[in-house]
């Protein structure tokens, strides 16, 4: 219910400009079809559904556009609005020459390429734009990076997921991010959770096992999410980076943790020998595979 009432507030505050409704049976079957039929001020309502294309999704020479999903990292409605790309070098969404547009609650992603090949496209690409903001999306697979931009004077990244990218999260003037930074003028990063961009290696796997801890905390190092166990006998401390793929409710959990502060949580865990390629660092720590609540 609470999901319908943030819709309807959000489409309701868009009321004066022309909504181009993206879905099946609306107006235009895909996003670039609406995006051709576009004019400065209007909205892009893409409706829950997965749409495949491709070529990147292009907005080109257009000013004060809202591009909205009915889904988000932070979910705004029940379902979800998915975008993924078939090219691995095209962009999956590719903004060029505007000013003030707003892209939120959609899942971009690429599909996967094959085992012996990597993904060359961005997830979202920004060239020669003011005043863009991202906001509520997950961006996320092989995308090599998750928000490319080049010659952008002002961007704001919002409460999105960012995660699994090739080679950073965003890359914003030659800089690549790993985890939130606002010392680049021009750059707004707020409440985004960054995970497992630029890759590490797994060099040696030691072994398996499962425990029930306290938790301690939920925190951000070098752009990797993890999770601090106190053992609620003996106080040791464990310390559990998330793995991808990280089955139960462990996004919920890093969202909301002053919820789950002091609870006791199951969870599974390999303990590995981890080369982290952009620190040119190596690790011997323990990957979280599974987390849950016990009744």
């Amino acid at each position: 219910m609470t999901g319908q009432i943030l819709c309807a507030v959000l489409l309701v505050g868009l009321a004066g400009a022309t909504t181009l409704t993206v879905g099946e049976g609306e107006q235009f079957a895909t996003p670039q079809q609406a995006i051709d039929a576009v004019s400065d001020g209007d909205t892009i309502l893409i409706r829950a559904g997965t749409y495949e294309f491709n070529d990147s999704i292009e907005l080109r020479g257009h000013n004060d556009i809202w591009i909205i999903g009915q889904s988000g990292y932070r979910l705004i409605c029940d379902t979800g609005s998915r975008l993924i790309c078939n090219s691995q070098i095209d962009n999956v969404m590719w903004i060029s020459n505007c000013d003030r547009i707003t892209v939120s609650g959609l899942r971009a992603t690429h599909t996967e390429p094959a085992e012996d090949q990597r993904c060359y496209g961005n997830v979202f690409a920004i060239d020669g734009c003011n005043d863009i903001t991202i906001e509520n999306c997950e961006i996320n697979g092989c995308g090599a990076i998750g928000v490319y931009t080049n010659l952008v004077d002002g961007i704001v990244l919002r409460n999105n997921y960012i995660h699994d990218n090739t080679i950073c999260a965003v890359q914003y003037y030659g800089q690549n991010l790993m985890m939130e930074s606002n010392h680049l003028e021009g750059l707004t990063m707020e409440g985004n959770t960054i995970l497992n961009n630029g890759g590490r290696r797994v060099d040696m796997l030691y072994y398996d096992g499962s425990h029930t801890g306290e938790l301690a905390g939920v925190t951000n190092e070098d752009g990797y999410l993890k999770f601090i166990f106190s053992d609620p006998m003996y106080g040791d401390i464990d310390t559990c980076y998330v793995v991808p793929g990280c089955k139960g409710p462990w996004l919920e959990i890093s969202l909301h943790p002053d919820e789950y502060i002091g609870s006791n949580l199951e969870y599974s865990f390999r303990e590995v020998e981890a080369y982290f390629l952009v620190y040119y660092r190596s690790n011997r720590i323990m990957e979280m595979t599974s987390v849950s609540i016990p009744d």
